[in-house]
C-alpha cells in the first residue's frame, strides 16, 4: 500500500486542493473571478499548482504540521489532451493571455509572497468541508479547500442529476445504472443507464476533460432510460472543460463547465457509492 505523506493527518496524499481564501496582514484578499489557483503535493517531494494563473512547481517537505517549500523548478508541460482555451468571457485564464491583468498579477503576487519558506499546516472541518489552513510565520495565511481527496479514485461515482446555472434538472430514471468508476491510469468505465461504457479523463489542477466516449455494448432498455444515456454520451463528446469537486469523507462531487461567458453553464452532479 501506498505510504500517506503525514502532513495535515494524511490529507495531503494524492489531494488537489483549491484556493478559498487569502489573509494577508489581516486583510482578507479578494479572489480575481478568473482565477484558478491550486496546490498539489506529491510523493517525489515536490509540490505544483498555479498562483491564480500562472503554474508553479517547487521542492517541498511535510511533516505532520509543517510544509517547507524549496527552489522553483521548471513547471511540467501541461497535457497534451486538453482542449482549447475559451476565447470570451471571465473563464479559465491561460497564463499567455493573464500577463496583461493587473488584478489577476496583483493576486498572483500575494499568493506567491506567502506561499514560500516555512508554514504551518491545520485543518479545520466547517459544514462538512474540509479546509487547510497554509500559514507564515507573520500569520498570513492560505485557506484552501479539498477538490479530490486519495479516496476519489476507489469510489464509484452514480450521476444523480444535470444542472443548469444553479437550477437542478429531474431525477434520471436510470437510479444506480448510471455511473462513472474513474481509474488512476486515465480510464473511466461505467454505465450510463442501459449500456457499458468507456472513456479517457484527463485531470489538470482542478479541470478535467473527457476523451472518447464510446458505449461498449448494444442493450435496449425503457425509453426514457434510452433518452437519457444517448443525451448524457452526446454531453462527454463536447468534451467539455469541467472544474471539478469531489471531497474526501463527503460523497459527492460536482462537476461544472468552465468555459465562460456567453456560453451557458451546465454541470453534472454525482453521489458516491461503495464500488463492487
Amino acid at each position: 500500500m501506498k505510504k500517506r505523506p503525514p502532513g495535515a493527518g494524511g490529507l495531503l496524499s494524492d489531494g488537489v486542493w483549491k484556493l478559498r481564501g487569502v489573509t494577508v496582514r489581516g486583510r482578507e484578499e479578494s479572489l480575481p473571478p478568473e482565477a484558478r489557483a491550486w496546490v498539489a503535493l506529491h510523493d517525489d517531494g515536490t509540490a505544483t499548482g498555479d498562483y491564480g494563473c500562472r503554474p508553479f512547481r517547487k521542492k517541498a517537505a511535510v511533516a505532520a504540521a509543517r510544509l517547507r517549500l524549496g527552489e522553483e523548478l521548471a513547471p511540467l508541460p501541461p497535457p497534451t489532451a486538453s482542449p482549447a482555451a475559451p476565447v470570451e468571457g471571465p473563464g479559465p485564464c491561460q497564463p499567455d493571455s493573464a500577463a496583461g491583468e493587473k488584478e489577476l498579477t496583483d493576486f498572483e503576487k500575494k499568493v506567491e509572497k506567502v506561499f514560500q519558506g516555512k508554514l504551518s499546516l491545520s485543518q479545520e472541518r466547517p459544514h462538512g468541508e474540509t479546509l487547510l489552513h497554509l500559514r507564515n510565520p507573520l500569520g498570513d495565511d492560505l485557506t484552501f479547500v479539498q477538490a479530490r481527496g486519495d479516496d476519489f479514485f476507489k469510489r464509484r461515482w452514480n450521476l444523480q442529476a444535470v444542472t443548469v446555472y444553479d437550477g437542478v434538472g429531474p431525477d434520471l430514471a436510470a437510479g444506480e445504472q448510471l455511473y462513472f468508476d474513474f481509474h488512476e491510469n486515465g480510464e473511466v468505465t461505467g454505465k450510463l443507464g442501459c449500456n457499458d461504457f468507456t472513456a479517457e479523463a484527463t485531470f489538470s489542477g482542478l479541470h478535467m476533460f473527457f476523451r472518447e466516449p464510446v458505449l461498449t455494448t448494444d442493450r435496449r432498455c425503457g425509453r426514457q432510460v434510452m433518452v437519457e444515456e444517448a443525451d448524457i454520451l452526446k454531453t462527454l463528446k463536447k468534451s467539455l472543460r469541467y472544474t471539478y469537486a469531489a471531497q474526501a469523507g463527503r460523497g459527492s462531487m460536482t462537476l461544472t463547465e468552465d468555459l465562460g461567458f456567453p456560453s451557458v453553464e451546465t454541470g453534472l452532479m454525482f453521489s458516491a457509492l461503495r464500488r463492487r
